[in-house]
């Protein structure tokens, strides 16, 4: 009887400890980082790789997370459309968030997959989206200069990549403005590293896939990294740029193991 119950106990223990490391509900997770170039804080929050999810009916619980954090922009990415779901969610959330906050966008690898990239640009814009391809916005958020910049994908051919990320480039270093850099692959470190940007924010990794505390700190595979990647979430000093990576927000592929999807919310202070 005693070995049953040990059985039931060790059966018990399986299931809530795979349970827990499956569970897909969203995360809100916090970063900081400091500039000279700021006098007054700016908050981002950093949406990517949505695969055209859905959370909630009308996007309102991803919504709901980020209005509950007050950001000054929302910086998107990519790969916030899915090239084989159907665009309703995607849409859904753009069209919300844009009415919102200032919101900016890039296409990651996915939205070239799509039929017509230009056209997810076209009806993007037309939501009120801006979107950044090898092109730099200059804002005001809390009273303060702010340069986003953005670049398409790669996959968009690698000379139209490397002349959009060369035009951008020399706005970032010809403005004293704190600056941004939206592009999808965190692993083009050597194009990332001194570039003239103070941030650049990235996704693509899906967080490693399948993370294990102490084991797959950083994940077991990520896209451009193969095995045991080592840019799939958080801050990493590049010189003088940091590079931010998001796990993203996708549910509808692979198990996510110990990865829940995540909301980032950046904080830059003086």
């Amino acid at each position: 009887m005693k070995g049953r119950y040990w059985k039931i106990a060790a059966a018990c223990a399986v299931v809530a400890l795979s349970t827990a490391a499956l569970w897909q509900g969203l995360q809100t997770t916090h970063y900081t980082l400091a500039s000279p170039h700021l006098k007054k804080p700016v908050r981002f929050a950093v949406v990517t790789d949505l695969h055209s999810t859905w959370y909630g009916e009308n996007q309102s619980e991803l919504v709901g997370a980020i209005e509950r954090e007050h950001p000054d922009a929302v910086l998107l990415s990519g790969d916030i459309v899915d090239d084989k779901q159907p665009r309703d969610a995607a849409k859904a959330f753009l069209e919300i968030i844009a009415q919102k906050y200032p919101t900016y966008y890039v296409l990651g690898n996915h939205e070239f997959r799509t039929p017509d990239p230009e056209e997810v640009k076209d009806w993007t814009r037309n939501l009120g989206v801006t979107v950044l391809d090898g092109t730099g916005k200059t804002v005001t958020l809390n009273d303060q200069t702010v340069l986003i910049c953005g670049t398409d994908d790669p996959a968009c051919g690698i000379a139209d990549f490397q002349n959009q990320f060369f035009a951008v480039s020399r706005m970032a270093q010809e403005t004293d403005a704190f600056t941004i850099l939206l592009s999808h692959r965190p692993e083009l470190i050597d194009w990332y590293t001194d570039a003239g940007f103070d941030l650049v924010v990235s996704g693509h990794a899906h967080g490693g896939q399948v993370r294990l505390p102490l084991v797959l700190s950083n994940g077991l595979i990520a896209p451009g990294q193969g095995f045991f990647p080592k840019y799939t979430t958080g801050l990493h000093e590049l010189g003088d740029t940091t590079l931010l990576v998001s796990r993203g927000l996708c549910r509808n592929w692979l198990p996510r193991v110990c990865n829940r999807p995540e909301l980032v919310i950046l904080d830059v202070n003086p």
